[in-house]
């Protein structure tokens, strides 16, 4: 996680970028008077309800510097009359321009050809509109709320299962500097099973976690503080476009603890092309069996997988259009325990211990073997001399600039996650093929505006998935459908916006809408590399192949959601195309015609809402000569004593959501790691 960084001369916002801020967020939540005689709500502007302060904040404190500069200089040309001229062909400022040229003026760069339009309107969109519609409870927006029909969480309901008694986390000693057999570098998915595998082996073992360790009852319920406390970047992490909004935990237990506990197995055909990539036992009885002991710690079943409002919608849509449950559709098992349907807070932690995440199974199990945890601690570089891991060295949260500290051990576990790792092998001066490969799953999504409420953020996050066309194309590239849920700041930033008023017509009627994504399994990869910073940036382009796959996935999106009966629905296009009234059944021929619309408008940069929240593959394994950055066993290439054991080793995405798997592969480098301590002489305390 970045964490706040005190604004100097330079980051701090003039008073006239403060006023063109304002400006800004005022055209894309402005008060409506229409509205407003039914909904209250709807006469508060993005100012009224602090926005514009907020977002002064978010640049400077929260963006990264290349990021922050990018905006300033954005909103110093748009008070520039000149600048407005090359813009619009106006010579005019921003500011001065009444509501409706302000509007034409942002919807131009919606619909502009140029993609450094659309970029800037997708960042300031999204910023905006998210902390208006997710602000802390009791703020001036939250009044919203009640208009959306969204009710937050303000605490947990019914029983909550005790806390494990675990041995307390590190604590950084005077001098800063810690000494250990085994440095595991994150306690996700991959990080969690190898500090379990090899404390129960005897081994000292040391995880060190960029995020914080949050007791049940300290995880935040609400979305605002739950993005800002719980996810990289404070959830503004992006591809280095902008494109794609990219969701990763960093807190103990990394995303396994904000994830929707979707475990689906990756398939024959993809394990089949691992074992050819390099990845051996990968296609048979050995990765079964990894799977299967993971399947039973993270106690995986569909006992739990009870189908919410929006889960029900892409079940009775397969059903309406013909499709055979558990071959076209079927129950995602999930990692739970005990939810009983009280998920509303999942994104941002459980606070029944219900969800089996690593933090609950496999980091507990090593720390009751002896492994030892250190929190809030960024890990800066590898320490490397003459080829040989001697630890690595890093800064504390702890404000300010942060206390260095320093880790002496000779074996490193890198397990940051596919984008961190990477950026962490990268500042510590290795190159090759580090940061090359990676994949993103690309997704979109449609909504549904049906009859009756669904409240999607309301129950079990996701238990439907739907894998026809992925199961009927060979190589498994086709689209798989699931639900989503989305609180009001997450669903707002995603929305077409084609104007503030039609964008609070759609969020009020955000109660009764369902969300279905599409997700592809990538073929064409991007890469990570690092800024002058030495932060992590994402560069990735859809190839034309997943381009043509997302869209027909969003096609078979809206069928499905029109089948299930919603009255309207909408893609995340910019240009916003829909179809129906969102109060009667959808004619035929207007749906026809928005599907056409759809395949026309296809998926380019910033011209459509796009996510990610399954990086994988920026550090593959594979065999020597094979331009991989590990070798199969998980073994950085070049380095004594350095190993991979995340999502980055999988040397192609794996069409699935990528835990169960992540967890697997980790399992098999523990084993290789034990291994060749056991030859070094190494598993000796």
């Amino acid at each position: 996680m970045t964490a706040p960084r005190p604004p100097g001369a330079d980051r701090r916002l003039s008073e006239a970028e403060r006023v063109t801020l304002r400006a800004v967020a005022d055209a894309f939540v402005a008060p409506s008077p229409t509205l407003a005689a039914s909904h209250p709500s709807a006469g508060l502007s993005a100012s009224a309800a602090g926005v514009d302060v907020a977002l002064a904040r978010v640049v400077e404190e929260y963006l990264s510097e290349s990021e922050a500069a990018q905006l300033r200089q954005l909103l110093r040309l748009l008070e520039q009359p000149l600048g407005l001229l090359l813009l619009t062909g106006r010579p005019a400022r921003f500011g001065r321009l009444d509501a409706t040229a302000r509007e034409r003026f942002l919807l131009g760069w919606a619909d502009s050809r140029l993609e450094v339009k659309r970029r800037a309107f997708r960042a300031l969109k999204r910023l905006v509109l998210f902390l208006y519609y997710a602000p802390e409870s009791g703020a001036p927006s939250s009044a919203v709320w009640s208009d959306l029909g969204y009710a937050p969480v303000e605490a947990p309901v019914g029983p909550v299962a005790p806390s494990p008694v675990l041995p307390p986390t590190v604590r950084l000693p005077p001098g800063g500097d810690l000494t250990t057999d085994v440095c595991i570098v994150g306690s996700g998915a991959g990080g969690s099973v190898v500090a379990a595998r090899l404390a129960t082996a005897g081994l000292r073992v040391l995880v060190v976690e960029a995020g914080p360790d949050l007791a049940r009852a300290a995880f935040p319920l609400g979305e605002g503080a739950g993005f800002d406390r719980l996810y990289h970047s404070h959830g503004l992490l992006g591809t280095k476009d902008q494109a794609f909004s990219v969701l990763a935990g960093t807190v103990v237990g990394g995303s396994t603890t904000v994830n929707w506990m979707t475990c689906l197995e990756p398939e024959p055909p993809v394990r089949a092309e691992w074992e050819r990539l390099g990845m051996d036992g990968a296609a048979g009885a050995d990765l079964d069996r990894r799977i299967a002991g993971v399947r039973a710690r993270l106690h995986v079943t569909r006992e739990e997988s009870q189908q919410n409002a929006n889960n029900a919608v892409l079940a009775r849509g397969c059903a309406a259009l013909g499709f055979e449950e558990g071959v076209d559709y079927e129950t995602i098992p999930r990692n739970a325990l005990g939810c009983a349907s009280r998920c509303q807070p999942c994104s941002f932690g459980c606070p029944y211990g219900a969800k089996q995440s690593a933090a609950e199974t496999y980091l507990k199990d090593a720390r009751l073997a002896g492994a030892q945890l250190l929190c809030d601690a960024r890990v800066e570089r590898v320490r490397l001399e003459r080829g040989q891991v001697r630890g690595v060295e890093g800064r504390l949260h702890d404000g300010g600039e942060g206390r260095p500290f320093r880790v002496v051990a000779r074996v490193v576990v890198v397990a940051g996650g596919a984008i961190e790792s990477p950026a962490l092998l990268l500042r510590s001066g290795l190159r090759g093929a580090v940061g090359r490969g990676l994949h993103l799953h690309p997704t979109s999504a449609v909504l549904g505006v049906h009859a009756t409420p669904i409240r999607m953020w309301e129950g079990p996050m996701q238990t439907v998935v739907v894998r026809r066309w992925q199961r009927r194309d060979p190589a498994r590239r086709a689209a798989w459908l699931e639900s989503t849920p989305a609180h009001p700041g997450l669903a707002a930033q995603a929305a077409p916006w084609r104007g503030s008023e039609d964008h609070r017509r759609l969020m009020l009627s955000l109660e009764r809408a369902s969300a279905t994504i599409a997700l592809v399994r990538d073929r064409t990869p991007g890469r990570v590399l690092v800024d002058a910073t030495g932060a992590a940036v994402v560069d990735y382009a859809m190839g034309q192949e997943d381009r043509e796959q997302l869209t027909l996935g969003l096609l078979e999106a809206a069928r499905l959601q029109r089948a299930a009966g919603a009255q309207r629905v909408a893609t995340l296009h910019n240009r916003g195309p829909s179809a129906g009234d969102g109060a009667s059944p959808i004619p035929a021929q207007a749906f026809d015609a928005f599907l056409e619309e759809v395949r026309h408008e296809g998926i380019r940069p910033n011209a459509v809402g796009l996510f990610s929240a399954h990086p994988t593959g920026s550090l593959p394994l594979g065999p020597d000569g094979s331009g991989s950055a590990t070798d199969p066993s998980g073994r950085v290439w070049g380095v004594e004593g350095l190993w991979v054991a995340d999502g980055s080793l999988l040397p192609s995405a794996p069409g699935v959501n990528p835990m169960l798997s992540i967890a697997a592969v980790a399992d098999r480098t523990a084993d290789r790691l034990l291994a060749d301590l056991r030859r070094t002489g190494g598993t000796k305390r």
